[in-house]
């Protein structure tokens, strides 16, 4: 089985409508505090001019939202993989200074693929479906090892791969 090749737009839709929605919130609430109650508390001499002040709020506010749709993607992405969610949410909201998304992205399994037969999620380095037993990849018939569709013969005992079981 190969991985299906995946597009940024097609990675971004699998962002949950609830992170959307918390990093709308998170900029707005960015620039309420920073243009709305922080120049009544700060002195004016403290800020910046009001244009750049406005455009430093308005990143500060898309780089929460980006932070925050992340952590959506890492949630969303975990269990499409087949990982734990909660346990990998957590640790890239907890985790210093991204080092919980960097650990994510390196230790990520591989996604999840359909049994062809039966529609099962299976892992990519299964062999076997679980559900109904069918070869969800081709092995060599005389030693059983995983091979690719477009072999000629088997890398592993060198014989001809003339029947292979799938």
């Amino acid at each position: 089985m190969t991985e299906p090749k995946s597009t940024f737009r097609g990675e971004v839709a699998i962002i949950p409508a609830v992170a959307w929605w918390i990093a709308l919130l998170g900029w707005f609430v960015v620039q309420f505090i920073l243009l709305g109650v922080a120049p009544h508390y700060a002195h004016p001499k403290d800020l910046p001019p009001m244009p750049l002040w406005s455009i430093i709020t308005t990143l500060m506010g898309v780089v929460l939202g980006i932070v925050i749709l992340m952590i959506g993607y890492v949630n969303a992405d975990s269990k499409r993989r087949g990982m734990n969610s909660l346990l990998w949410t957590l640790l890239v909201i907890f985790v210093p200074k991204a080092l919980g998304f960097i650990a994510y992205f390196l230790l990520r399994k591989p996604l999840m693929l359909p049994c062809p037969k039966c529609g099962t999620a299976v892992g990519a380095d299964f062999r076997y479906c679980p559900k109904c037993g069918h070869a969800v990849s081709p092995v060599c018939a005389h030693c059983g090892r995983s091979i690719h569709t477009d072999y000629q013969c088997c890398p592993y005992c060198g014989k001809n791969v003339v029947v292979a079981a799938s």
